[in-house]
């Protein structure tokens, strides 16, 4: 049995940064990865860059086929580098295999070599989520059925593309692929278009993917899938039923907890399947840390790498930083224009029983919006009235995934709005909007 000091089960982003740094402490780390295409994890794999790289690549007008070339080439580089980083680390090895757990402090890892045993002091789970799968009649018998991974794999681009989730992922796919050409319909089960976000930014997000010609579809469930011929068929009702070339099912990820073999372990689950964890990440099994999407609450990237810093904070510091500091978790959904997210929106400030002030811009009325001919999109700011403090606030339009960071650094601070209604700023630039938008006279 081989030991070491910390033992990751996932190579992702956050696993990838805990063992970089106790490596520097000359820490003995096993890394082990399941998949030989996923060194790095999601993100550079099949989520973050290669997709917001086909947005980017399809706005600037190249074909499907540059946009498949170059994503695919970054994706590879990427891959290659984050794997031969840590392999040729003298204080880490690399496993590719399926690891199990065989008590609190014991993974197996089955690799094409034979199965090797690992025990390490600490462990940490970075597996990650998968694709939900929901039951619909015929769904898994269906030609032409896709995830979010299995989607990208496509060689053409498909000319009529169905989406089942009017999630994040559901909308960024929808405004890639009808930017690509594609003619899009998203299948949404809730009565509301966004239902989590200001009206007034879901209603401009709709208006513009309708403008692209996307097809939104509420109130609506897929109840069954068939084929006929090389389209797939999607019945809504007994009267409705819609055909396309390709199926993108998006409603949602669940922690990947599938093959670890918690049962040998003190670690539990909570009832949506994700590891608990306290304030230090650790799971009841003593020594063990849980971080990012296995958890089962936000899925981000930048959420996983925040938690790797608690865990390393814990192990290598004095243990300051804990899940509580997280007060503000802003997100985007890069849709064109991008939308920008932190905070409460009126709706929950209502709730609160906060004493509140909105101020909505569109954009159309920034100087901005001139320069580079897009009046699309809206911003909205939420403030306390008698503390002054920032409440929350929705940014669709140009740089709303930039600027909103900027709201969560005077949130973070309780810096009152009034600063970035009165601080100075460049012209003739988006920040600008924010005089306007925290102008609550």
């Amino acid at each position: 049995m081989k030991k070491y000091d910390v033992i990751t089960i996932g190579f992702g982003q956050g696993a990838r940064k805990i063992a970089r740094q106790l490596a520097k402490q000359k820490w003995k780390v096993a890394m082990i990865e399941k998949d030989d295409e996923m060194y790095g994890g999601s993100c550079i794999n099949i989520g973050c860059i290669p997709t917001k790289m086909m947005e980017h690549d399809a706005r600037a007008g190249k074909s499907y086929g540059e946009i498949i070339e170059r994503r695919d080439q970054v994706v590879e580089r990427n891959r290659n580098g984050n794997y031969n980083r840590m392999q040729d680390n003298e204080f880490v090895d690399v496993y590719t295999g399926l690891g199990s757990f065989q008590s609190n402090h014991v993974v197996e890892v089955k690799t094409d070599d034979g199965v090797v045993e690992l025990e390490a002091k600490y462990i940490v789970i970075d597996t990650g989520s998968t694709p939900f799968i929901p039951t619909i009649e015929g769904l898994d018998k269906a030609d032409g059925v896709y995830d979010s991974t299995g989607l990208q794999k496509l060689p053409s681009l498909p000319k009529n593309l169905g989406i089942i989730g009017g999630g994040n992922i559901g909308l960024e796919f929808s405004s890639i692929y009808s930017t690509m050409g594609s003619k899009v319909t998203i299948f949404e089960r809730g009565a509301e278009f966004m239902s989590r976000e200001e009206p007034v930014i879901a209603e401009a997000i709709k208006e513009v993917l309708e403008g692209k010609g996307v097809k939104i579809f509420l109130n609506t469930e897929a109840q069954a899938i068939s084929n006929q011929g090389d389209q797939v068929v999607v019945q809504v009702s007994d009267e409705e039923s819609h055909s396309f070339d390709a199926l993108l099912v998006a409603v949602g990820r669940k922690p990947q907890t599938e093959g670890l073999n918690l049962e040998a372990t003190d670690v539990e689950l909570d009832d949506k399947g994700g590891i608990k964890v306290n304030d230090h990440l650790e799971t009841a099994a003593s020594h063990v840390y849980a971080i990012g999407d296995v958890r089962g609450k936000y899925k981000f990237t930048y959420i996983t790498t925040s938690d790797a810093d608690i865990v390393l904070d814990h192990l290598l510091g004095d243990g300051g930083k804990t899940l509580s500091d997280r007060e503000y978790v802003p997100y985007a959904v890069f849709i064109d224009p991008p939308l920008g997210r932190v905070g409460m929106t009126e709706a929950q400030a209502k709730e609160e029983g906060l004493p509140y002030l909105t101020k909505t811009v569109p954009m159309k009325f920034t100087t901005r919006s001139d320069i580079i001919d897009d009046k699309r999109g809206v911003y909205k700011a939420v403030v306390n009235k008698e503390t002054n403090e920032i409440l929350g606030a929705s940014m669709f339009g140009d740089q709303s995934h930039e600027l909103i960071h900027l709201v969560k650094m005077a949130m973070d601070n309780k810096i009152p709005y009034t600063y970035l209604r009165d601080g100075m700023k460049l012209h003739p630039v988006m920040t600008e909007v924010m005089g306007s938008l925290f102008n609550m006279e």
